[in-house]
């Protein structure tokens, strides 16, 4: 599968910053939502804990891992954690919020659109 790019609006409700416009890599093959240092402080996103990550080249680091961020993508909107990394263009949105909002790649075209199946994202339960 080939790499897509979305824009993904994003902001802190605790601290009710204004709505961020980002350009980010959406990647299946990564686990979560990262942002870069840089916007991690501008909108005061609170550390919550310490996060192992491995990277796709086979290393590992500890990161700080934030909460509270608000996400919207294509008019779906969710809280998560995020990633915080050093590089200041690297927004990657992973497959936890992608299934937390029901958001699909569509195969043909490579582009990331809501789950054709609903109009409210929908999740499995049992």
């Amino acid at each position: 599968m080939g790499i897509t790019y979305t824009k993904i609006k994003i902001r802190n409700p605790i601290e009710k910053t204004e709505q961020e416009e980002l350009e980010a890599k959406v990647a299946t093959g990564a686990t979560m939502l990262v942002l870069p240092e840089e916007v991690v402080k501008r909108h005061r996103f609170p550390v919550i804990r310490k996060q192992r990550v491995v990277y796709a080249d086979g290393r590992s680091k500890e990161k700080d891992m934030v909460w509270a961020v608000e996400i919207e993508v294509l008019g779906r909107k969710g809280i998560f954690e995020a990633i915080v990394e050093e590089r200041k263009d690297y927004v990657l949105l992973g497959a936890i919020p992608m299934e937390a909002l029901d958001l699909i790649i569509e195969p043909r075209t490579m582009k990331l659109c809501k789950n054709p199946r609903s109009e409210l994202p929908m999740v499995e339960i049992e």
